[in-house]
């Protein structure tokens, strides 16, 4: 932590301060003795392992619209003179692009700026909340105010006028945290840290505790609370908040055009920035997203009416690493599936392989790279299918998969490295200028 100097700026380090520790004999001697896992790729990818586009079908007519979606998530002091007391910050987009006027542009001489402008339309949500030393004047501790914000978010927030808290409930309606009569079942009275009671049956509305009469919540079973500290950082919870309300914001929209507009909902591309999947606490939504997700196309292919392209596109992280390591390998237009194997011994080296497969509980897509037709490196993963299959790592059991290669070799952009338009756009409404 830094010192205030006479002027009340911060102590800043010296510009040099660095050259002592990775100079130190210590730290190099313990490098070399460390195992580290960030391994070259192989000089070769064997050819069995990467397949031509062009061999999977032909993709349908090309999609019209493309919605994207992307948040940020950042804490700062509530006030200057106490940088512990700290408030939250989320901001989460979603950028709907008609893609035949922006991309009517492509052939022009100088891109129309009105026109990029008319071809997008954004919905930013922004949201506050407590941090380390504040709290709700209803509630006693940081946690509980988290937990009554939370259930706020989703009961004000909408899209298309659609609570998030219905879409939530919808989702719980396909998971295995639906109670008899509607509700959702917390695990744990989630009120009180030393109460007794179990498996609690919590309404839409929330209800107060059988044993300490505290308030529940349904979304406290998300269990989001439970990362949050009292007294220091809570980037972590703000990071799991964020992602949770990017992805049943997806599933709004999914949702809402399926009910309003069913005949245009497959001319439309579903992005999401990061992959198809939820991680700790709140990974048991995977399966009930997934479980939507196949209801819509089972629903979709019923009325003999196109299924829209859902995909999920990772900028960081080690797999987008490890593509832009073999870019060079890949040739324009292939998919090279991740079979665990690959994963395992080229990836995700410091893990030992186990009997179950990649991601099985917290994934609902399938992880593939693909290098497009403009030459974008892309880490992406599209929704797994509907019931077991010999291999899943297989292109071919994925229907939709060419219409997905094809939006995407269609929509690159060179503004960042292996970008994608919607992407792009997405992150610059959702990312907050600090």
């Amino acid at each position: 932590m830094p010192y205030k100097n006479p002027s009340g700026k911060l102590e800043r380090s010296r510009s040099t301060g660095h050259v002592p520790i990775v100079e130190n004999e210590l730290v190099k001697e313990k490098l070399r003795s460390f195992r580290v896992f960030a391994q070259q790729p192989d000089p070769e990818i064997n050819s069995e392992l990467i397949v031509n586009s062009n061999t999977l079908g032909t993709s349908g007519e090309p999609v019209r619209w493309v919605i994207s979606f992307d948040g940020s998530p950042h804490e700062v002091a509530a006030r200057e003179e106490y940088p512990s007391t700290r408030i939250g910050y989320i901001q989460v987009a979603g950028v709907l692009v008609h893609l035949e006027e922006l991309l009517g542009q492509q052939n022009a001489h100088l891109v129309d700026p009105a026109v990029i402008h008319e071809a997008t339309q954004e919905a930013l949500h922004s949201m506050v909340l407590p941090g380390s030393n504040v709290c709700r004047p209803d509630m006693a501790t940081v946690k509980d105010s988290w937990r009554a914000e939370v259930y706020d978010i989703f009961r004000d927030y909408s899209v298309e006028d659609i609570p998030l808290l219905d879409i939530y409930m919808l989702l719980v309606g396909k998971s295995d945290k639906q109670s008899p009569h509607g509700g959702v079942i917390v695990a744990r009275c989630s009120a009180t840290p030393d109460c007794s009671a179990r498996d609690i049956e919590v309404p839409v509305e929330g209800v107060n505790c059988p044993s300490c009469g505290g308030r529940i919540f349904p979304t406290d079973a998300l269990r989001i609370h439970e990362e949050v500290s009292e007294e220091h950082g809570n980037a972590t919870a703000l990071g799991r908040l964020m992602t949770v309300l990017e992805q049943i914001t997806m599933v709004a929209y999914l949702h809402f055009l399926s009910q309003r507009q069913a005949r245009i909902v497959g001319y439309v591309g579903f992005i999401l920035d990061g992959p198809l999947a939820l991680f700790g606490p709140q990974a048991w939504l995977h399966t009930a997203i997934l479980a939507f997700i196949h209801d819509l196309y089972d629903t979709l292919s019923d009325q003999r009416l196109r299924i829209p392209v859902i995909v999920g596109i990772e900028k960081g992280g080690q797999f987008a690493e490890h593509a832009a390591a073999i870019d060079g390998r890949i040739p324009r237009q292939h998919i090279m599936p991740l079979s665990d194997d690959y994963i395992y011994q080229h990836i995700l080296t410091f893990r030992s392989s186990s009997n179950s497969a990649f991601g099985r509980d917290t994934y609902y897509g399938q992880k593939f790279f693909y290098k497009t037709a403009q030459g974008q490196m892309l880490t992406i993963t599209i929704p797994k299918p509907a019931g077991p299959v010999n291999d899943p790592h297989d292109p071919t059991h994925y229907p939709i998969l060419p219409d997905t290669l094809a939006l995407l070799d269609r929509i690159g952009t060179s503004l960042y490295k292996d970008a994608v338009i919607p992407v792009a756009l997405a992150h610059s409404y959702a990312s907050i200028p600090l």
